[in-house]
């Protein structure tokens, strides 16, 4: 087989024929571009972008740098990754604004009886994606803007999500976790005990791993057939926070949002 003939796999190449032709608007090779971009592959390099959408080098790069200027992507050193620009539109979704949406009032319930600032994720891939932040005028500067996509093994969403997920999720997420803070838990072994605490107790929490001085308690907001369908909690900086006080205001409007969520999608 020549060098010719051998073409990558899966979500490398594209595929044969028309679906695979060369756009010919510059709209249908910036969307080519963004479409290199999923789950498994959410930073990338520009030579990583070309192969992926079959692109040119040169081409690949004016249009990045159009995307950048415009916030589809970010660039950190000489990798690329989906900005907020296009989080904050997929925010605007039906699904997940209608989740917010109806989450909000009981999420003003848990910040005016906890006076802690409170967060509602979803999953996102490999990642927590904070979809909704409540706070009063006390709770001190956020930490995390709507849109962004917390490590599921250093966040207290993402651990609720670990630890009530399909399997296969927690495999991935403790195949490699990165040390984010000097208090993040990277051990395999450890991290899969506490997930078998977050099932026995019911919630999940983090001191100070996915940013130094801040803690996190959440609960999974779950569906009448069990599946988790988003993941509530609330924030301290400074004060570590006490479960007792907490997690069962936080219980009462996870079933809450997960009622008005199965009402919806009835």
């Amino acid at each position: 087989m020549s060098s010719q003939d051998k073409r990558p796999t899966g979500r490398q190449a594209l595929p044969a024929g028309p679906a695979g032709a060369a756009p010919k608007s510059v709209a249908a090779r910036a969307l080519r571009i963004l479409d290199t971009f999923d789950s498994e592959h959410y930073e990338l390099s520009l030579s990583d972008i070309s192969r992926r959408s079959g692109l040119p080098v040169a081409t690949c790069h004016r249009l990045i740098r159009e995307l950048v200027e415009w916030g589809g992507l970010l660039r950190t050193g000489g990798r690329y990754r989906i900005g907020h620009k296009l989080w904050s539109l997929g925010l605007l979704s039906e699904s997940h604004h209608g989740l917010a949406e109806l989450a909000a009032p009981y999420m003003h319930d848990v910040l005016f009886l906890t006076k802690h600032v409170v967060n509602l994720f979803v999953l996102d891939g490999a990642h927590a994606l904070l979809l909704e932040r409540i706070s009063g005028t006390q709770p001190g500067p956020a930490l995390h803007r709507v849109g962004d996509r917390l490590a599921l093994h250093a966040s207290a969403g993402g651990k609720a999500f670990l630890a009530y997920g399909p399997p296969e999720l927690a495999r991935a997420a403790l195949a490699n976790p990165q040390r984010l803070t000097p208090h993040t838990v990277i051990d395999p072994t450890r991290l899969r005990r506490e997930l078998e605490q977050v099932r026995r107790k019911g919630y999940a929490m983090t001191l100070e791993e996915a940013v130094e001085g801040a803690h996190g308690i959440a609960v999974p907001v779950t569906a009448a057939d069990g599946g988790v369908i988003a993941a509530l909690g609330v924030v301290t900086v400074g004060t570590r926070p006490r479960p007792a006080g907490i997690v069962p205001v936080l219980q009462i409007a996870a079933r809450s949002i997960a009622r008005e969520a199965g009402r919806l999608a009835a």
